[in-house]
This record gives structure tokens, C-alpha cells and sequence, in this order.
């Protein structure tokens, strides 16, 4: 047994999420916000809602590595106790306690500390820091205790106490089918007719090997089947993993043109007037704890209405035609050393891509696309945290694109703050953001006896005030005066509260103001187990 031990964190761990801090516009996930209610409703008897919880300062995240001794003999904890540690240590073996279904294997691989590793004493603390933020990052545990026992002047052992999180998520859906909130509620009036349901069930550790099982049923708005698996670890050494994933999908209504920077649509009320098959295997290889590269190779096959191709678009794939399929090919990079990933307080992120979409198969699609994002977190204080980076894409084949493929700013984590009713087709992007922001309130909610489940029962919550700027340009060689905001910098600013739940969920309320001296408060959601 342990002398001390660490003070216990016990921050539900996040689900994966792969959002960069500073990209504030994100589809509302009311689903899982649901789900969480639910789950949090029904830990509560009947008659006693609300009550029994406590609120309590939350001081520093990071463990609190101590030095501590084996429970043995006196002349042993005494030796111990008064021999300082020599200029490197070896970690002569790894204790894990409190996990049932994930595998040793694992969490030693994540933790990136294994038996026999040879660590200079002055880099002790930070190499023990940076475990728990991966470990924690991995988001398959609620709490970690990390602890060093100090063998001999040059050997200690680390022991690991580990709460794991809820892994089965049963999820009911209901989705927004447009670009954020703020489109949603404000150009199509919070629109019944604008919304998807349905149920996935999603299964993270699927078999104690960090690997993921999720199938789906959406109706509404959008049918859509989907199944996916991704096993990390499919060797030994843990560096080579596969994911395989199937969705179809089909609709009413189909985006078909940007006009004034505004999607315009096409809907048929008894008819699907768009389909898409997309078929998706990949090969991931990690050798290093924070470097991925990663290969994809894909199908897609997408149908629309003849009304869309032969008179509102027939450039929507080229020569007025109604379908088009293509093999796809890419390759993704990342180093990620982001501390926390889903709201970053230090360290970056690296990632970069290459993409070709058309194999020469079936002669309809000819697309080479390079992609690019950093982003570095900068810490000034506890409090005080500098964020910036970069974003771009551009298109090797400088031919016109399909008008799905031609997508620039205004689609996924490539948002402008100030510009959330606006999209920005283009071949090629470029944008850059810069911000800070200031911790204002910590704490954690303790919902003690009430919380069924364990993994729910601590409530971290961090509320803290956020300023951004950004840039953007898209060059859009193929799209005239139609569109105002192509092929010229666009500039936006926001200053607002930030709200960070469970590790990984982040709510916003912003006031935004664009170059076009437009203006309003935005809402913005992050919500993901």
C-alpha cells in the first residue's frame, strides 16, 4: 500500500472529438444533450431533485505527484525515505487498479511510461503530467491517480488508480439538418420540418481495446443508415489500427447553388430528390504517442434530382448529369500535443492531409485537394491563456469542380465568428484566428449518492470570458459577382462566455461583428460524449 496518495481528478472523461478551440460554430447536438439529461434526471429519487449536491473549488487538474513508500519493513521505508533520487530513475513496474473492462496493454501504451523506461529526475513531474493529460485525452476514463513510489535512489514504481467511464450510449437523435443553431432558428424559424430522429447506439471500449462499435437509424429531414468500427491496436506493439465504415443517406431537400453567399434550395415533398452511398476503410499507424499518419480508401456514390442537374445546376457534377461515383485516396498527418484536446489551454496541433478523389476508374471526378491546420495554445498564467493558428486548403487541379467538392469557409471547422449565416465556396482557403481567454470561475459539481451511474457523478464546470479574431480569404476562380464575399479578406471579431462541462463539452454565447458592420449575439454548441 501506498504512504500518500495523489489527490484524486475526477473529470468525466470527453469522447472523441476532433474540434480545434478557437473554431466557435458547431451543429447542435441535441442528442446527446438529451441523453445526458436523462441519464443525470434519473440518478435522483422521487422527492429529492435538486437536493444533495455541493459545489466545491476545483484548485489545479494536473496530478499532484508525490513521492511514497511500499507499506514494508521499517529499515526499508527508512532507506527509503532519506536517499534522494539519483540523476535519472527507472520505472521498475506499473500498478493499475480500479479498471475492469479495459486492457492493461492499453492504458500502458497510452500513458506512454512502461516498465524499464529510464527517466531523467528533473523531468519526472512533467513526463507524469503528460501521461494523465493523454490518458485522459484517450476519454475512456472519468478519473486517473497517479502516484510515484520511490523504490531506491534510481528506481520507482508508478501505481495507477483508474475510474472508468460509461462506455454504452443507447442515444436518441435529434439533429438539426442545417449549418449551426443560428441558421436553424433565425432563416427557417426553428423549423419542425428541419430536423432529424432517430437512434444510434454507440459503444466505446468495445472490447476493452479502445475500440468503437456504432450503428444508427435516422429519419426526418434525412434517412440515413450507418455503421462504423474502428479498432486502434490490431498488432501487438499497438501502432497499427483499421476502421471500416458504411452510410447511406437520402432527402427532400438538396442545397443546389450559392447565391449571395446564401445556400438556395430544392425540396420535392413525395420524392428524395438526393441519395449518397459512402463506403470508407482506413489504416492507421502510430508509432509515437502523439503522431498519426493515417490512410483512407473510399467510394461514394450520390444521385440528385434531374430538376437540379438539367435546369437549376448542371454544373452540380458537370454536364447536366444526374449522378456520379469515384474512388477516393487520401492521406492525413497530425501531431496533436494539445493538453486537453476538445478545449485546449496549451501546447498545438499540426495536422495536414492530401486527398485525390477520382481514381480513373470511372472517369467522372478528377480532384487533388492539400489541406493544412496549426493551431498552438499558449498559456500566460493559470488564468490567462493565448490561442492562434491557420487554416488552408488548395487544389492542385485547377479545372472547375463539382459544386459538392467546391466548398471553402462556412463548412465544418472552417467558420469565421461574424459570419455564421454566410457560406464561401472556393478552390482554395486560406484563414488565420487569434485569441485569448480569461478564466473567470471553476468548480465541481458533486452529485455524491444521486449519481446512479459513477462515471457521472462529479460535474466539472469552467466558466471563463473569450475574445477572438479572424480572417479568411477563399479564391473562387469559377463563381462571378453572384457572390460578394469570394475572392476577397473577410474579418471577424467575437468577445463572449465560454462554458466547459464533463471534460468535453463546451457552450457558447458570443457577440460577434463582421467587415460588413453586421452584428448580433451567436450561440454556439459543442456537445459530444
Amino acid at each position: 500500500m501506498m504512504g500518500e496518495c495523489v489527490r484524486k481528478v475526477t473529470e468525466p472523461a470527453g469522447r472523441h472529438v476532433i474540434v480545434v478551440a478557437y473554431s466557435v460554430i458547431a451543429t447542435m447536438r441535441i442528442d446527446y444533450l438529451l441523453t445526458l439529461l436523462l441519464l443525470l434526471a434519473a440518478s435522483q429519487p422521487s422527492g429529492l431533485r435538486g437536493q444533495g449536491t455541493e459545489a466545491t473549488p476545483v484548485e489545479d487538474d494536473r496530478p499532484k505527484i508525490l513521492r511514497t513508500l511500499r507499506d514494508t519493513s521499517p529499515a526499508t521505508a527508512t532507506a527509503t525515505k532519506t536517499t534522494p533520487l539519483a540523476d535519472s530513475v527507472t520505472i521498475v513496474d506499473v500498478f493499475m487498479e480500479g479498471h475492469k473492462r479495459t486492457r492493461d496493454r492499453v492504458i500502458v501504451r497510452e500513458m506512454g511510461l512502461k516498465r524499464g523506461a529510464r527517466v531523467p529526475s528533473a523531468d519526472l513531474r512533467e513526463r507524469v503530467d503528460l501521461s494523465y493529460n493523454t490518458l485522459m485525452n484517450t476519454g475512456l476514463f472519468a478519473s486517473v491517480e497517479i502516484a510515484i513510489d520511490t523504490l531506491s535512489a534510481d528506481e520507482v514504481a508508478l501505481v495507477l488508480q483508474i475510474r472508468e467511464t460509461w462506455y454504452l450510449y443507447p442515444v436518441p437523435v435529434f439533429g438539426l439538418a442545417d449549418r449551426n443553431f443560428n441558421v436553424w432558428f433565425n432563416e427557417n424559424n426553428a423549423s419542425l420540418d428541419r430536423v432529424d430522429i432517430g437512434a444510434k447506439l454507440t459503444y466505446y471500449n468495445f472490447t476493452g481495446r479502445r475500440d468503437k462499435f456504432k450503428i444508427g437509424f435516422t429519419t426526418g429531414y434525412t434517412r440515413e443508415y450507418e455503421f462504423s468500427y474502428n479498432h486502434p491496436y490490431v498488432n501487438a506493439a499497438g501502432t497499427l489500427g483499421l476502421g471500416l465504415s458504411y452510410s447511406f443517406r437520402r432527402r427532400r431537400e438538396q442545397n443546389y447553388l450559392t447565391v449571395d453567399n446564401q445556400q438556395k434550395f430544392y425540396s420535392e415533398e413525395d420524392n428524395f430528390v438526393f441519395r449518397r452511398t459512402n463506403v470508407d476503410l482506413s489504416l492507421r499507424y502510430r508509432k509515437e504517442l502523439f503522431v498519426t499518419h493515417r490512410i483512407e480508401l473510399g467510394y461514394r456514390n450520390t444521385s440528385i434530382a434531374d430538376t437540379i442537374a438539367r435546369s437549376l445546376n448542371p454544373d452540380f457534377f458537370g454536364g447536366a448529369r444526374n449522378s456520379q461515383q469515384f474512388g477516393r485516396l487520401a492521406y492525413f498527418y497530425s501531431t496533436d500535443k494539445r493538453d486537453v484536446r476538445n478545449y485546449p489551454w496549451a501546447g498545438y496541433l499540426i495536422s495536414g492531409s492530401v486527398e485525390k478523389e477520382g481514381l480513373g476508374i470511372t472517369g467522372e471526378r478528377s480532384g487533388l485537394t492539400l489541406g493544412g491546420t496549426y493551431a498552438k495554445f499558449l498559456p500566460l498564467s493559470d488564468k490567462y491563456s493565448l490561442n492562434f493558428g491557420m487554416a488552408a486548403k488548395y487544389s492542385l487541379i485547377r479545372t472547375q469542380q463539382p459544386f459538392l467538392e467546391n466548398r471553402a469557409i462556412g463548412f465544418g471547422s472552417n467558420g469565421l465568428v461574424g459570419y455564421q449565416f454566410y457560406v464561401v465556396d472556393g478552390l482554395d482557403m486560406l484563414i488565420w484566428r487569434a485569441g485569448i481567454r480569461r478564466e473567470i470561475f471553476r468548480a465541481k459539481l458533486d452529485l455524491g449518492k444521486y449519481a446512479f451511474i459513477d462515471a457521472f457523478r462529479y460535474v466539472p464546470i469552467r466558466l471563463l470570458f473569450a475574445v477572438q479574431f479572424n480572417q479568411g480569404f477563399s479564391n473562387s476562380p469559377f463563381v462571378g459577382e453572384a457572390n460578394p464575399l469570394t475572392n476577397r479578406l473577410l474579418t471577424g471579431m467575437s468577445a463572449g462566455l465560454d462554458a466547459v462541462l464533463y471534460y468535453d463539452m463546451v457552450g457558447s454565447i458570443q457577440y460577434n461583428r463582421n467587415h460588413l458592420g453586421e452584428d448580433g449575439v451567436f450561440i454556439a454548441l459543442q456537445l459530444s460524449f
